[in-house]
């Protein structure tokens, strides 16, 4: 959670009084050995997450990633899922908001292979940092960060939080998509499914997709 988690364990006790947090510090040469192991991930045939101190492979087009302390490195099954529908269902630039971004590889993804203009948002300290740092990583400047929803709808949010989260704001996360926009929610466990579309009766079912145990979901708005 980076070196001032402070405000991100107010947000999380704010949302839910009922968890006790304990706060451990760790050593970070410790935390740091997954490094080693880092590989590729592809998000479809053309597609590579690359963790920055790699190397690309030569059959795909790269998105280089640098997590620092956020959860970001592109390997969990949501954060592919998220971008491959993304990348499925969007045809042209448009505006795209990136809720709960992490390392914001969902937006510098869209902003590289898409050329949207995207926003993100976390509330993890050190996402705003890791942001700014992929997208200087992958040479694009149509990424910035806002500090919290965006006061314009957008034409595209991306929604990848867990499943609880998702029910709690889907109010917002509702108001923030445009009519006739593109809503991706992603973090829930293949079960869950039904319960957070439960919360979207604004939206149409266009597409879901599945990837060990986890599922992803794109809606359009009516």
């Amino acid at each position: 959670m980076g070196d001032e988690p402070d405000q991100a364990i107010t947000t999380v006790i704010e949302s839910f009084p009922d968890l006790t947090v304990t706060r451990v510090e760790i050593d970070r040469a410790v935390a740091d050995t997954w490094r080693e192991h880092a590989v590729a991930t592809w998000v479809n045939d053309d597609v590579a997450l690359v963790p920055a101190w790699i190397s690309a492979p030569q059959n795909g087009t790269p998105i280089f990633v640098e997590p620092l302390d956020t959860f970001g490195l592109g390997n969990h099954p949501t954060t592919v899922l998220t971008l491959r529908l993304a990348l499925r269902h969007v045809s042209e630039p448009c505006n795209v908001f990136d809720l709960g971004c992490g390392s914001g590889v969902l937006a510098v993804g869209l902003a590289v292979l898409k050329h949207c203009t995207c926003t993100a948002y976390d509330i993890a300290d050190s996402a705003q940092k890791a942001v700014a740092d992929n997208a200087r990583l992958n040479n694009t400047t149509l990424v910035s960060w806002s500090d919290g929803y965006p006061t314009k709808q957008s034409d595209v949010v991306l929604a990848n939080i867990l499943a609880p989260i998702l029910i709690e704001e889907s109010e917002r996360i509702s108001s923030t998509t445009r009519d006739g926009g593109l809503l991706v929610l992603s973090g829930m466990r293949t079960e869950q499914v039904e319960r957070v579309l439960g919360e979207f009766s604004q939206f149409n079912e266009i597409e879901r997709d599945e990837l060990d145990g986890w599922t992803a979901v794109a809606l359009l708005k009516n």
